[in-house]
């Protein structure tokens, strides 16, 4: 009896990768899988890639030359330093005065800001023609003659950069709560409060599709409002993006995530890539760089190029890559594209990648640091450092 339960065992396990079902006999196997997950293992190098215009994370003018220029510094600045251009002027602040400089004519003007002991401009705006200061204290104030005017100062702790909307502005506290000042009474009214995730604060872009304006409070913490009303309300698409990936939990945005056909771009620092529908719920194609994401850009025509550690990255509209450089830059800092060029711009200096050839060229030496905005504003290029503001212009 034993021999015979042994024997029908050994048949049970022989057939348990058959199938016992009724078989068609017009059946032809399918793959019908489609991959939407795989990770970058190495550098495939192909020929040189026209990406076009580039419009995230900053629209960059494609009239911008590039050729025969200089490098010039306009003005010292400091860690705090917020800046803003407006109507031909750049406002930056420093040493607790907010400066103007007039880009036609370089005149410079000072107006000394009323700020209490660890209280810091947070952001630069126009409203009615005139130019408003907000702080980290919600602290309003206002250019009146060459003197800075107090309108209002609400003792609201805030460090994320606030949303203007007609005559309202948006600001989130620390705390999570959203409030509404009226520009025009100074009034405020508290009108929603959110749970943040952990997660440490950026300097978040606001981007948008056809209902949702999109915003980061931290780089775990995504804020929608919706376009129309400037309403914010709870939406659960980065959740969503959570359960659905295959990658691993999105956690460490790089920015916020913007649109592209519908589709929205995330993107985390671990290297970790999803395009995803927040409508339909699916995930159009992600990846794995394997590597952290430092900055990126995007055109128009759907490319992506990623800044790492060690390589800049190309990717298609259906995230292949389609070109990559390594570099051996110790301390990169961003990239930016004019013309078709890539250029890197490291503690160091400036350098143009030719990725087609698979080459640099030192374009400036300069010394910058880690903490470095760049801005396109009046056919001119603007770097702006924890020490210095520079002019790359011809």
């Amino acid at each position: 009896m034993k021999k015979i339960k042994f024997l029908i065992f050994l048949l049970i396990l022989t057939s348990c990768n058959q199938y016992y079902g009724k078989v068609d006999s017009d059946y032809i196997p399918k793959n019908e899988a489609i991959e939407i997950f795989s990770n970058y293992k190495e550098d495939i190098i192909f020929s040189e890639v026209d990406f076009g215009e580039i419009i995230f994370p900053k629209f960059i003018n494609p009239s911008i030359a590039i050729n025969d220029l200089r490098l010039d510094k306009i003005i010292n600045t400091e860690k705090s330093s917020v800046i803003n251009f407006i109507n031909n002027k750049i406002f930056i602040t420093r040493n607790k005065s907010l400066h103007l400089i007039d880009i036609n004519n370089q005149n410079k003007f000072e107006f000394k800001l009323n700020l209490d002991k660890d209280e810091k401009a947070l952001h630069i705006f126009e409203f009615n023609k005139s130019i408003y200061v907000l702080t980290n204290r919600s602290r309003l104030s206002f250019i009146e003659g060459r003197n800075m005017v107090d309108a209002a100062k609400f003792d609201l702790f805030t460090n994320v950069k606030p949303i203007l909307s007609d005559n309202k502005l948006i600001i989130i506290t620390v705390f999570g709560d959203i409030f509404e000042i009226n520009l025009e009474s100074y009034s405020i009214s508290k009108i929603n409060n959110f749970v943040t995730n952990p997660g440490i604060s950026i300097k978040s872009n606001i981007f948008e599709d056809k209902v949702n304006l999109y915003h980061l409070f931290n780089e775990g913490t995504l804020l929608s409002f919706k376009k129309n009303n400037y309403e914010y309300y709870k939406n659960y698409i980065l959740e969503d993006l959570n359960i659905l990936t295959s990658l691993g939990v999105f956690k460490e945005l790089v920015d916020a995530p913007f649109n592209h056909n519908g589709n929205l771009y995330f993107l985390d620092q671990s290297g970790k890539i999803s395009v995803f529908n927040p409508i339909t719920l699916e995930i159009f194609w992600e990846i794995n760089l394997n590597n952290t994401i430092l900055k990126y850009l995007f055109s128009k025509d759907g490319y992506l190029i990623i800044l790492t550690l060690d390589k800049i990255l190309i990717l298609s509209d259906n995230g292949k890559i389609i070109n990559s450089y390594t570099h051996d830059k110790e301390s990169p800092i961003l990239i930016f594209s004019l013309h078709k060029n890539i250029y890197l711009v490291c503690e160091d200096g400036i350098y143009s990648i030719n990725i087609g050839n698979n080459s640099e060229d030192s374009f400036y030496k300069n010394k910058f640091t880690n903490n470095l905005e760049i801005y396109f504003e009046y056919q001119n290029i603007y770097l702006k450092d924890d020490k210095s503001l520079f002019k790359l212009s011809e």
